[in-house]
């Protein structure tokens, strides 16, 4: 499992909530994954009925082409969830998607212009879904998918834009008053 967001921790900063990920999101790759082994079962009953030489050699070709065809992509879509990760703190936004390919957010979260949550049918019925983060200096948002938790994600994150909103209203009020202070002095 990713450890992404522990590992990129700075002083003084707390995770407030991490995405949980699910593993419905690769339902349509278990579907895929589960039809190309009924077809490799259905063509090697098929073939092993045929009299010939080269029987076992074209069913173990149908075989190994079944299961790279139905399996790689299940294996693909399980590695990037399993290395995806996504964290909000009391700073900023931070996570990872992808295992050849990493894409990383580092957002701090006063720059954070936008969070979007889209659902697939399989998310709809499998209750996972899309967050999308847009921001400051990202060219476009960056997608996490799979995440059980969007919705709170998305709540943590707009609660700590407004802390954040908050803290610096306070300081500036602070700065303002000092000011004033030294001005009648």
């Amino acid at each position: 499992m990713s450890k992404y967001t522990e590992n990129n921790l700075r002083k003084d900063e707390q995770v407030i909530l991490k995405g949980k990920k699910s593993i419905f999101n690769a339902m349509p790759q278990i579907v895929w994954a589960i039809f190309m082994i009924v077809v490799m079962i259905v063509a090697n009953a098929n073939i092993g009925k045929i009299e010939s030489d080269g029987t076992a050699q074209i069913q173990l070709i149908v075989t190994v082409i079944c299961l790279v065809i139905g399996l790689l992509p299940l294996l693909v879509k399980l590695l990037k969830l399993l290395f995806t990760d996504i964290a909000v703190t009391n700073k900023r936004v931070i996570g990872k998607t992808g295992v050849i390919r990493m894409e990383s957010t580092d957002l701090p979260i006063n720059k954070v212009d936008n969070v979007n949550i889209k659902a697939t049918f399989w998310g709809r019925i499998f209750r996972y879904y899309t967050l999308i983060i847009t921001g400051s200096g990202v060219a476009k948002g960056v997608a996490y998918q799979g995440i059980v938790n969007a919705n709170q994600l998305k709540n943590a994150i707009t609660d700590a834009i407004e802390k954040n909103a908050e803290e610096a209203r306070k300081a500036q009020a602070a700065e303002i008053a000092m000011a004033m202070s030294k001005a009648k002095n």
